[in-house]
């Protein structure tokens, strides 16, 4: 019976899809001039798992994009207006996903079936970036979980915040946010003007 749920879960889960909301906000960092070139994008280095901490490396990282008239934010833009304002820029790039090929972390169920399907075996310490995390029991291989899904999302298909603390906290998924294998599963919309810290975030 447990079986029978988990494989009715994972069929919800492969129906869900992708996001209900229509936008990902993509913001680099050290754009020459000031200028976002969408061209950038063409290379995105591919995903690497990182020993001890429980997200990867390279990958093609977002967050849902939330218009504010004029200008857009996300969850990642609002994060760095507090802490990381010198990593702002006053461009970003706005893309739609093309897949629905998504695995959404919403809870510590959702973290713990990914990672019984793609555990990442260390022989290291796990560590937390974050201040007052821990390690995580479910460190993920994300080498091999994004050959299977083309996203791993952190938050809900609506672009809420996760609720799976604890694993959020073993790898600074700080906020709502994707990493998606590569440039090739999402269209490039436009490049758009983002909202800055007072003071112009620099």
């Amino acid at each position: 019976m447990k079986l029978l749920m988990e494989n009715w879960r994972e069929y919800l889960k492969e129906e869900e899809g992708g996001f209900t909301a229509s936008y990902q906000l993509f913001i680099p960092r050290g754009c020459p001039d000031e200028k976002c070139d969408i061209a950038r994008l063409d290379s995105t280095p591919p995903v690497k798992n990182r020993p001890g901490i429980n997200k990867p490396n390279g990958g093609l990282w977002t967050s849902t994009a939330v218009n504010k008239g004029d200008k857009w934010t996300s969850a990642w833009n609002d994060w760095m207006v507090h802490e990381m304002p010198e990593w702002m820029h006053p461009q970003g790039i706005l893309l739609k996903s093309k897949t629905n090929n998504i695995f959404h972390i919403e809870n510590d169920e959702d973290a713990r079936i990914l990672h019984k399907e793609f555990p990442l075996e260390s022989s290291g310490p796990n560590l937390s970036l974050s201040f007052g995390g821990g390690s995580s029991d479910y460190n993920i291989d994300f080498e091999s979980a994004l050959q299977k899904y083309d996203a791993i999302h952190f938050g809900t298909p609506s672009g809420a915040d996760s609720d799976a603390y604890g694993f959020g906290r073993s790898g600074m998924w700080d906020m709502e946010s994707t990493v998606f294998r590569d440039v090739s599963v999402v269209d490039i919309i436009e490049v758009v003007p983002v909202t800055q810290a007072s003071g112009g975030g620099f």
